[in-house]
């Protein structure tokens, strides 16, 4: 046995008598099984894998412990219990039960957060949850159960799906996902892009901070401004003062304001702020601008 056990390995320290088994749908990282469990008190080691346990039968007390004190509560139909990875656990229960037992590698877990973040996950931990109700998770189980025992056209699809679907609840509601600092050099991606140029649009009329727009993309201020000119050609204030001056140039175009109107909704301090941007930009003032496009 090597440093985390295997699903494979699981019943030799949790004895049951197993009734399904995914492997065949080819899906090693969100592998489904069904157990029958009689009273017991166990202790298993620590796992390569995320648990997730969904009561299908049987009502009973258990009692678990993964660290510190143990937690005690009634189980049963509807109920599902978490386990993250990497920690023994001591469990003990008087009832026979059955159970599905979801086990979710780590890669699984840490692609899906990065692909739903738009960030990239360096870890991921579920929280040790005794005793849930979430019937999203119970229905999930008892699709998957029914795909992987009858079968049907497309079910590798529908049991992918599912496992998608599990996946993603689980790490909206019972987990915390830490990120990677994206590297500096580069471009942003997509997604980052266009959070990056709506925050500036949005926020526009007052003075945004280099700090500000790091943070949306987690990084440091010295690893953006360097992302920043990588990906647009231009330092962030550069880029931010050129959007201030289009949006003048459309109040120009289609509004009758005064242009000290037009300075302050368009985010410059003042009218001489305004006339010393659109003279470094474009080489008029707004006022010949305005002139130019009515002629």
């Amino acid at each position: 046995m090597g440093q985390f056990i295997t699903v494979e390995e699981l019943p030799r320290y949790a004895p049951g008598e197993m009734t399904l088994d995914s492997s065949a749908m080819g899906m090693a990282d969100f592998r489904l099984r069904v157990f029958r469990y009689a009273p017991s008190d166990i202790w298993v080691p620590p796992s390569e894998n995320y648990l997730i346990v969904i009561y299908r039968q049987g009502t009973t007390s258990i009692n678990r412990r993964v660290t510190g004190a143990w937690k005690q509560d009634c189980v049963g139909r509807g109920i599902t219990t978490l386990l993250t990875r990497a920690e023994a656990s001591n469990w003990r229960w008087g009832h026979d039960i059955e159970v599905s037992h979801f086990y979710i590698s780590p890669t699984l877990m840490a692609k899906t957060a990065s692909e739903a973040f738009d960030r990239d996950a360096e870890s991921v931990e579920l929280h040790d949850l005794l005793r849930i109700e979430d019937p999203v998770l119970t229905w999930i189980g008892d699709r998957m159960v029914q795909e992987v025992s009858e079968g049907g056209p497309g079910g590798r699809l529908c049991y992918d799906a599912l496992a998608l679907q599990a996946s993603v609840h689980l790490l909206r509601k019972y987990a915390s996902v830490e990120f990677k600092m994206p590297c500096s050099q580069g471009r942003f991606r997509p997604a980052h892009a266009r959070l990056i140029e709506d925050y500036i649009e949005q926020n526009m009329s007052r003075n945004i901070t280099l700090e500000e727009l790091a943070n949306i993309c987690n990084c440091t201020p010295v690893q953006f401004a360097r992302k920043f000119r990588q990906h647009y050609g231009m330092r962030p204030h550069a880029y931010v003062l050129g959007r201030k001056v289009e949006r003048a140039c459309q109040h120009l175009r289609k509004d009758r304001l005064a242009l000290k109107e037009i300075a302050l909704l368009s985010g410059f301090s003042d009218q001489s702020h305004l006339n010393r941007a659109f003279r470094r930009h474009i080489n008029i003032t707004p006022a010949q601008y305005r002139k130019n496009y009515a002629t």
